[in-house]
């Protein structure tokens, strides 16, 4: 899937340097705004993590350092075709390797914790930067207390080799209230993200198995100003591969501990919780059947009964065992 004028593995030959967990990373380039492109890899096949390696070192703004942390299990099959492909690249890789398999968030923290850049940009391996991606999002900085600067994204699903767009986004400011009700900053791999903002908070919540993303984003906007830019500059691949999000039981256990960690401020928005309950019905219905899902239903029509289009329209789907 290379393009013209991408980069690809001779013109890149050389080993890259392979550390352990735990060890000091070598210094990257002390010029102004130094990024950090952190890519985290779990039982991935060797293609789509590339495809996600050459589209760090594709980029237009080439102050990157980029640093690799491989989450996979030991008994992961092609953990070590993954790990030559990448050290193969470039010599200016930090290649990074959890001996068990820690999660995403540790994952992400350890690359956090090595990452020398002004600011941060995370990618999952199965996601692709578009080549303007860090450029253009450097651009949404010029208010020194931005934490957080976002994009559109566009999705391609495998199968049918379409392209379709992310939810429209738009939000910038102080944007904590509208987060609660919807994720619109879309997933780890979209934003470019201050580090000294990441640190305050102190990164990835290792206790989130799902919602990850979306945690971290209402912690950074209860502090900080986010800017949106106007721009299509992420790539998210729809496939047949292991993803957190279409896993029912995970995906319960991240929305509950939204709600939980969030109490206050969604007791105090019932649109919001609404949002939130409402996102849990399907889930509900999948693996806990028609009378739990009905009964988060009732707690939704108590919080919103305005709501009545959306309130019928999950209660066919529970009627029904149909997803909307």
């Amino acid at each position: 899937k290379q393009g013209e004028g991408m980069l690809n593995n001779t013109e890149l030959n050389g080993k890259a340097k392979y550390i352990e967990d735990g060890t000091t990373p070598a210094s990257p380039c002390h010029s102004n705004p130094l990024v950090s492109a952190i890519i985290t890899t779990h039982n991935r096949e060797p293609d789509l993590v590339l495809l996600a390696v050459y589209s760090v070192l594709n980029q237009t703004y080439q102050n990157i350092e980029l640093i690799v942390v491989d989450d996979s299990s030991p008994s992961f099959d092609q953990r070590a075709e993954v790990e030559q492909s990448v050290l193969s690249i470039s010599n200016d890789i930090l290649y990074m390797k959890h001996e068990f398999c820690q999660g995403a968030c540790a994952a992400r923290n350890t690359g956090l914790s090595h990452a020398k850049g002004t600011y941060v940009g995370f990618l999952d391996d199965d996601d692709e930067w578009v080549p303007m991606k860090v450029e253009e999002q450097l651009k949404g900085f010029h208010d020194e207390n931005t934490a957080l600067v976002y994009s559109q994204m566009v999705y391609i699903d495998e199968k049918s080799h379409t392209e379709f767009p992310g939810k429209p986004r738009s939000e910038s400011g102080y944007i904590f209230e509208m987060l609660l009700k919807r994720n619109f900053i879309g997933p780890t791999s979209n934003p470019l993200i201050k580090k000294e903002c990441l640190d305050t908070v102190e990164g990835f919540d290792v206790l989130m198995e799902s919602c990850q993303d979306y945690d971290l984003w209402l912690r950074l906007s209860l502090k900080y100003p986010i800017q949106y830019i106007d721009l299509s500059l992420l790539r998210g691949h729809i496939h047949s591969g292991q993803r957190i999000s279409t896993d029912d039981e995970i995906r319960i256990k991240g929305i509950e501990h939204i709600l939980s960690k969030y109490a206050d401020y969604f007791n105090a928005d019932h649109e919001a919780w609404y949002s939130r309950g409402s996102m849990l019905i399907p889930h509900y219905l999948k693996v806990f059947g028609r009378k739990k899902a009905l009964a988060l239903w009732i707690s939704c029509v108590k919080k919103c009964p305005g709501k009545i289009s959306d309130n019928f329209k999950l209660l066919v789907m529970i009627i029904s065992g149909n997803e909307l």
